[in-house]
């Protein structure tokens, strides 16, 4: 039987092939070799297919699967995690590139006592690769001068209070990059892995932050593409066939509230730390609810110009 390696890489992809031979490249180029990837194909209708299998009769460490129907974006993430037979985990978006290096330098900082997700600052590129600059104050646009979401802080949920380390994730974590970090996999597969709505790796990033500390690296190890099919420039309504399009649209924002609260069922905090957990699951609820209405006043105001829309960004 082989030998169980150090990290298992999941792979969800949906009709990647723009970029899919690109992210394996930078995988295949690592010079940390212990390692298996496992792709999750989830029902793609373009070349993915047959890149993935190119792929795996080059490389006998890539395992190929694929979903008869597409099941959305929360399940493959998860269906990518559930074959992990390793002691560390890494999801990897189809549309992503890693620095060289950057496995043997995230591996090393995740077996740090008490650390249970390993990750990095990130590159932006767009769709070809080229850098995205960042503006002043912080804006991130792409080409066409869409906004992204604000650049969060460093070195969250490093600390050792459990309850701090949650409300940090929850609050500011609006990338959510650290997702795809090194991840001790028992630790994960304690929490309740990627929810069927949009903003799940939010909560999910709050729930391992309970089981122990975070740590970033300030190299920028994942490069991160922005490109026209971004979930961040889509609808809600797309977003949420994006996640999941087996599930019946609910008014925005119910189900992640609904995320936030499952989180704090997740094994091991002590009771007055899911208290103080539970203050700021209703802090941030109240603020989303307040910023929202906020922005539909705005936008019903007669003293701003016609068509006007406040900057798109993730609710803090």
């Amino acid at each position: 039987m082989p030998a169980i390696p150090t990290l298992c890489i999941g792979l969800p992809v949906r009709n990647g092939e723009a970029f899919l031979a690109e992210a394996l490249d930078s995988l295949l180029a690592q010079s940390f070799r212990d390692f298996e990837i496992t792709i999750s194909d989830n029902a793609s209708t373009d070349r993915t297919p047959d890149i993935c299998q190119r792929y795996a009769r080059l490389d006998r460490r890539i395992r190929y699967s694929r979903n008869g129907r597409d099941i959305g974006a929360g399940p493959n993430f998860n269906r990518a995690f559930r074959g992990c037979r390793s002691p560390w985990f890494k999801w990897m978006a189809h549309d992503d590139m890693l620095a060289p290096g950057a496995l043997d330098r995230l591996l090393e900082a995740a077996g740090r006592d008490g650390v249970v997700l390993a990750h990095s600052r990130i590159a932006l590129v767009d769709d070809g690769g080229a850098p995205l600059p960042v503006l002043p104050g912080g804006r991130l646009t792409d080409r066409r001068g869409r906004p992204f979401h604000a650049p969060e802080p460093p070195h969250l949920a490093e600390g050792p209070d459990p309850a701090v380390r949650f409300a940090e994730a929850l609050r500011h974590m609006n990338w959510c990059t650290a997702v795809f970090g090194v991840i001790r996999a028992d630790a994960l597969a304690r929490t309740h892995l990627h929810g069927s709505y949009y903003e799940a790796d939010r909560v999910l990033l709050a729930e391992l932050a309970l089981l122990g500390r975070f740590v970033q690296l300030d190299e920028p190890l994942l490069v991160k593409r922005c490109h026209e099919g971004v979930s961040v420039l889509k609808s809600y309504a797309e977003q949420a066939r994006m996640i999941d399009p087996a599930l019946p649209p609910w008014p925005k924002g119910v189900r992640l509230r609904l995320g936030y609260l499952k989180a704090l069922a997740v094994e091991g905090p002590r009771p007055a730390t899911r208290l103080a957990c539970a203050g700021t699951v209703l802090r941030v609820s109240l603020r989303n609810r307040l910023s929202r209405r906020l922005q539909a006043l705005l936008r019903r105001s007669p003293s701003l110009p016609p068509g006007y829309r406040p900057e798109r960004t993730r609710p803090p």
